[in-house]
């Protein structure tokens, strides 16, 4: 599989080797403790910093995060989003003045902490769709042929237990590689897959629009799968930047003018008004068929690239296309209470 994250001659060069205390405490899913005061500050200030985009935070982030961890490396909440974090690190490198070679550390991390949430937690199959591209990343960092199969059966797996879900996240993963790959078929595939699931009949992939099924949105019990298809405070835009990437994916596989049609469906979201990265779906609409070329260039991972030459996935916002709050989404969500969203949501999918 196509490296994706760093040369490995670079890796050969620095001989950089990754050292993780261990912590003397053994993963138990029954182990039940109350959140301390550490643990609830470290969780809200990723989140605060999350949906603000705060890259420059990770650090702070990691610093609170692993405070609480160390605490009690049981807490489902912590793990988890020390696995976000660091994903975060390694996805969103474009933001960085120069990518440095420790950069692979968070992809190493990444599959820990995902492990180990998956462990304490086997029930969430989001979680083990994230855990299957840390594990196909880090194959790919190391040439580990049974790690990336492992990982890519993880997520066949992931898809099956949650298609609304895990079709975007596994295909996500998949489109950074060559468009005439299998895999990279399978991505778009999943894509127009994900809107059959989410609007529970088969898409209309020749006149594509999403105005009768807006409806929708809210009529679902929330503990259902399909609030994966919609907005919401984890991802207030996260029906936006699905539709930009797959507009980006469409014009990788050649078809630019499918591409600007699925692009616009962005445009038909209730919650477009307030999306941050209106810029970026414009500049894609009027470049699409020149982007062809450009989404289909071998990308150094040692170099920095502009949003706007690079797919979704390898750019500065492959995460804050969908996560990151403007002032009116702060707004809106200002009385927001997340522990009883967790509760009523069962957001990690904890059996209770």
């Amino acid at each position: 599989m196509k490296k994706i994250i760093i040369l490995l001659l670079i890796l050969a060069a620095i001989g950089c080797t990754l050292q993780v205390k261990t912590i003397n405490k053994s993963k138990n899913a029954n182990t039940k403790k109350e959140s301390s005061d550490l643990s609830t500050y470290a969780n809200q200030y990723f989140w605060k910093n999350f949906h603000k985009g705060n890259y420059t935070k990770i650090d702070s982030i990691l610093y609170y995060l692993s405070a609480a961890y160390t605490e009690n490396p049981n807490d489902l909440e912590t793990v988890t989003h020390l696995g976000f974090t660091h994903m975060w690190a390694l996805s969103e490198r474009q933001n960085l003045d120069a990518i440095p070679p420790t950069i692979i550390a968070h992809a190493t991390l990444a599959l820990k902490y995902y492990g180990e949430s998956y462990k304490l937690n086997s029930n969430d199959p989001r979680i083990l769709g994230f855990l299957a591209d840390a594990k196909m990343t880090v194959a790919d960092l190391s040439d580990d042929k049974k790690l990336s199969t492992e990982g890519y059966f993880n997520g066949r797996k992931s898809i099956h237990q949650w298609k609304e879900f895990n079709y975007f996240t596994i295909g996500y993963f998949l489109s950074q590689l060559h468009q005439d790959t299998w895999q990279f078929k399978n991505a778009l595939e999943w894509q127009w897959k994900t809107l059959d699931e989410c609007y529970c009949e088969k898409f209309d992939r020749e006149n594509p629009s999403i105005e009768k099924y807006l409806p929708m949105e809210g009529t679902e019990s929330d503990l259902k799968r399909k609030r994966a298809c919609w907005n919401s405070w984890i991802a207030p835009h996260n029906v936006e930047g699905f539709y930009l990437n797959m507009g980006d994916i469409l014009v990788k596989s050649g078809d630019w003018e499918k591409a600007i049609q699925i692009y616009n469906l962005a445009k038909q979201v209730p919650q477009y008004k307030n999306w941050l990265f209106k810029d970026v779906l414009g500049k894609r609409i009027e470049s699409a068929k020149d982007n062809v070329i450009k989404f289909r260039l071998p990308i150094d991972n040692r170099k920095t690239y502009l949003v706007d030459d690079v797919m979704l996935i390898n750019s500065s916002i492959s995460c804050m296309s969908c996560h990151k709050m403007s002032n009116e989404d702060l707004f809106t969500y200002k009385d927001f209470d997340w522990e009883k969203y967790k509760e009523k949501k069962n957001v990690y999918g904890v059996n209770k």
